[in-house]
């Protein structure tokens, strides 16, 4: 009896004695190796940029692209003496401080055992081109604006990630590979590079606050589009606080878009509306007034009740249509907007989506005004009055349009009443070459519109360059265009602000050549005075470069 409960109680205890012994050596004899095993375990993923796209003008000029680097990042356990001999004292506390820092590739690979963390990175990088059509990215390098933002979802690629192996203390016990980054898809614009930089550099000089356009009549394709005041985007790599707040605070607005973006009353420019709108509704085209350089409303009541002057204070003398536009005779436009009434002018206007978004491909489009009885009173609760009417006939009272719809309003006289929509992309490639993705030409509107109002039309815009020799009859472009060896057609415009102090909106759209269009012009600029004056010779630059770079 007593050998069985011996031979239990060893039964109970060796297996015991065994396990207490196994778990002092691993607890105690080999504590240190398994401690290392446990410690190899923790790992966790670090994401790997992709690197964006580029952005490329059709030929071939790259306007933003990814440049790689190499940074440094402390991994809590990092050889401090190694470090510094390595990168010197400043980069070393930069490290201790928890900031990335930028290394070589010769300090990379000595960096490797000293428990530094070296990664790939990539910072955008902009050649100063096109700057509000090419936007930029933000810290955490998605598109901000412009083409960035437009086509940010081509453009940004698929980010990779790895694997890194830590010690408890932070050293780096291996990096494992996990996914591939894949970079993003090439966006090749419409944009011409040569007519791009001459059109900023016209614009920058000038020193006003404006914008150039400059679009195939074929397809609607810009070829170049300008704005000023401008800006660098290289800056918002490191921008702080202040800086930010300094550049989009300036009253300058250098962020802003001008061709797309802000609204300016057209003037003139727009009285060819008026004329279609005439010519399409039974004309008496032998219709003249009598321009003396003002026109007195008279009201129901026989009473006067507004003065209206021209814009030439002699006045035009006898004048139709044709000699209207050419002149820009305000007298004559002031009858005819009383004619056709604010309802038929409207619907003009609807027609030719003057005040609607033109869909181009850039964010931050804005929506012009076009205005109607409905819309005063709606806003300011009063009525319309005829003298509303008469203002919007020379193009002012309420009316705000954005460069670019003003652009494709050309656009459809230009191309006979059909509009193309206006668009900066060309196509979109892989990293191998491989177009993805490809612009179709797309039409905006197209409007039925007799060939006789086409043909008046044309010849009367292309009557705004020449003269016959009496300045009452020359043309408010002839100035800034005698001596041009190509046919043009075009519509100045000089848009008051509604402040006296204020010198008037300058503006010009063209076409050329008149019966077979290529080139669209357009040319708006802030406070510069007459369209014939300071509008109308820029555009005339654009047309004799155009016309250089065709005959290359």
């Amino acid at each position: 009896m007593k050998r069985l409960k011996l031979t239990i109680y060893l039964m109970l205890t060796i297996p015991f004695c065994i396990l207490l012994i196994r778990a002092f050596v691993l607890q105690v004899i080999q504590h240190k190796s398994h401690l290392e095993y446990i410690e190899s375990l923790k790992v966790y993923v670090r994401k790997i940029d992709a690197p964006r796209g580029r952005i490329l003008t059709r030929d071939g000029t790259v306007l933003a692209w990814d440049e790689e680097i190499l940074m440094a990042k402390s991994t809590g356990s990092m050889d401090v003496q190694k470090v510094g001999e390595i990168l010197g004292q400043e980069k070393k506390l930069k490290l201790l401080l928890g900031e990335d820092v930028q290394v070589t590739e010769a300090e990379a690979v000595k960096l490797e055992r000293t428990g530094v963390l070296v990664f790939r990175k990539y910072i955008r990088r902009y050649n100063g081109l096109a700057p509000h059509v090419v936007g930029y990215i933000g810290v955490d390098r998605y598109g901000i604006s412009g083409i960035e933002k437009q086509y940010d979802s081509y453009l940004k690629g698929q980010d990779g990630y790895e694997l890194v192996s830590m010690s408890v203390s932070g050293g780096i016990i291996g990096r494992f590979l996990q996914a591939i980054p894949i970079a993003g898809n090439d966006i090749v614009l419409t944009i011409d590079s040569k007519i791009q930089e001459y059109a900023q550099k016209l614009l920058s000089n000038s020193n006003h606050a404006g914008t150039i356009i400059v679009q195939s009549a074929k397809d609607g394709s810009i070829l170049a589009m300008a704005s000023y005041p401008s800006f660098d985007p290289n800056m918002f790599l490191n921008i702080d606080q202040k800086q930010w707040a300094e550049i989009s605070n300036d009253p300058k607005s250098p962020l802003l878009n001008r061709a797309i973006s802000a609204t300016y009353p057209p003037g003139s420019i727009l009285k060819p509306l008026y004329a279609i709108a005439y010519l399409e509704n039974d004309p008496d085209l032998k219709r003249t007034i009598d321009c003396k350089g003002y026109y007195e409303y008279i009201g129901s009541s026989g009473r006067s009740l507004g003065l209206y002057r021209d814009w030439y204070v002699p006045g035009h003398g006898v004048t139709d249509l044709k000699k209207a536009i050419k002149v820009s005779c305000n007298v004559f436009f002031y009858n005819l907007s009383l004619e056709l009434g604010i309802e038929k002018m409207k619907q003009y206007a609807n027609f030719f989506m003057i005040d609607q978004l033109t869909g181009i491909d850039l964010p931050g489009e804005r929506k012009g005004l076009y205005p109607d009885p409905n819309w005063k009173y709606n806003i300011y609760k009063e009525p319309w009055y005829p003298g509303d009417t008469i203002l919007c006939g020379i193009g002012q009272s309420f009316i705000n349009l954005t460069p670019i719809e003003v652009l494709s309003f050309f656009n459809a006289i230009a191309n006979d009443a059909t509009c193309y929509r206006p668009h900066l992309l060309d196509h979109i490639k892989n990293q191998q070459g491989k177009r993805v993705l490809e612009y179709e030409k797309n039409i905006l509107y197209k409007i039925s519109l007799k060939q006789s109002t086409l043909s008046f039309l044309k010849d009367s815009l292309r009557e705004v360059v020449k003269s016959n020799g009496n300045p009452a009859d020359e043309g408010t472009a002839y100035q800034a265009f005698k001596g041009f060896r190509i046919d043009v057609a075009g519509k100045t415009g000089t848009a008051e602000t509604g402040k006296k102090s204020e010198r008037s909106h300058s503006w010009f759209a063209a076409f050329s050549p008149v019966n077979s269009p290529q080139f669209i012009v357009l040319v708006m600029l802030e406070n510069a005075g007459g369209g014939g004056e300071a509008a109308a010779p820029m555009a005339r630059k654009i047309f004799e470069y155009l016309l250089e770079e065709t005959r290359k």
